[in-house]
Formats: C-alpha cells, structure tokens, sequence
C-alpha cells in the first residue's frame, strides 16, 4: 500500500512539474549539465544522444523467460539484451553489450489456494554491460544488482591500477519531501568523490564533473548511454 501510494504521488509530481534529481551542491557547482534525445517513441531504430555524444542504432534482442521446476519449486530468468556503438560525435568512444533482467524464486501454491497462485520467495534484478573503449583490448565491466532494494554496482576494468568507479540508483526529487519508490536517476562516485550523474525519468539528463580529463568524461558519458537505455524488467 504505500508503495502505491509513492508511486501515485511520483505520477502526480511528474506530470504537474519537471523535476530534476536531488544533488548535491558542490557536484552541481563544477557539473556540466546534457539533456538526452532519443529516450521516448518506439525503440526501433533507436538513437541516444546528449551533448556532441550520439549511439549508434541500439541492437535489442526480445526478452526470453527460462524456469526451472524442482517439485513446487521455481526457478525463473526473465532476460533481454542490448549493444550500440558509441561516439563523441567525431570519432568512436566505445561499444557496449549489456545484459538485463529478473532471477526469481517462486513456490506454488496451487495446492493451497488454486489456480496459478505461486509465492515469490525471493527476486533479483541484474544488469550487466560490457564497455570495450575504441582501441583498447580490455573491457570495462558494469555489474549491478538489486535484492529488494535500488540497483546498485560498479563500473570497473580488468587492467590494474585503474579506477573503480560506484553506481547507486536514487529514488530521490528535488523539492520531494520523501523518496518516490522509484528508480529516477543513478549517481556515479569515484573514492567517495560524486563525478556523475543520470537522469532517467522523462526525456532524461546527464551531469559529468567538468574538471575530469577528456578520457574519464567519455568514460562515464558511456556509462550513463547504458543506463539510460536499460529497461528494468515489468514483470
């Protein structure tokens, strides 16, 4: 019920304002702000852009849902998958392949209640990119997950030495008195230090601390491409 309610009040506010992510002051203050194109309409064919960056056309395959029964028992995989190409409107940046969805547990209860009842005993969502910068040969990987709880997760490469950057979903508007239940942005930290941040209620925007080199601005501008494109699962 008071998911719900969240939920309608999140609806309310949204369709009387736009509202942006509550952020803190001091990132805003060296942040350099892009709002996104591409977000809305169908996705075929689908376009991202913000700032001079621009995706390629963005590859999506069809969510497929695989179930393991032991006795009452369920297992479930509801997953999908997405690539695009990623460009800093001169040159290549990066190609990412990212992979999505929703590990459920179920227990049925047909014998209880009837029909198709079933009880979820526990669920995930995962997402999972891959991000091969243009002419390197390691990838950075993006891992997130969510048990009951916002997606969170990091951004990191398997070359040593390199940062590792956190990713932390926010369900928090600015002028909002309580958090809306709902994922609207991601915010990026680097040892504690807010570098990022991605808008994806609405057509979307993005943040990127202006101070950062040009490598780590493209960096996280593939990034934020990824989350803006991902889809949380519905079922």
């Amino acid at each position: 019920m008071k998911k719900s309610i969240l939920l309608w009040m999140f609806a309310v506010l949204v369709g009387c304002t736009t509202p942006n992510l509550l952020l803190d002051g001091g990132f805003l203050a060296t942040a350099d702000y892009f709002p996104v194109t591409g977000r809305q309409g169908w996705l075929i064919n689908q376009r991202l852009g913000f700032a001079s960056f621009v995706t390629g056309k963005v590859d999506r395959d069809w969510d497929k849902t695989s179930t393991l029964e032991i006795g009452d028992f369920e297992s479930v995989r509801q997953a999908g998958a997405y690539r695009f190409s990623f460009s800093d409107g001169v040159e290549n940046v990066a190609q990412l392949d990212c992979k999505s969805g929703e590990d459920s547990d179920h227990v049925n209860l047909r014998g209880v209640l009837g029909g198709d009842a079933k009880w979820i005993v526990d669920a995930e969502s995962f997402l999972n990119c891959s991000l091969l910068e243009w002419g390197e040969t390691v990838a950075w990987k993006l891992v997130m997950s969510a048990n009951d709880e916002h997606l969170r997760g990091y951004l990191f490469s398997g070359k040593e030495a390199m940062p590792v950057y956190e990713v932390l979903g926010t369900d928090e508007l600015e002028g909002s008195a309580w958090p809306v239940g709902k994922i609207v942005g991601y915010l990026v930290y680097r040892d504690g230090l807010q570098l990022a941040a991605i808008q994806v209620m609405n057509e979307g925007g993005v943040w990127i601390d202006s101070k950062l080199s040009p490598v780590e601005r493209r960096r996280l501008a593939s990034l934020a491409a990824a989350l803006l494109l991902y889809s949380p699962s519905e079922s």
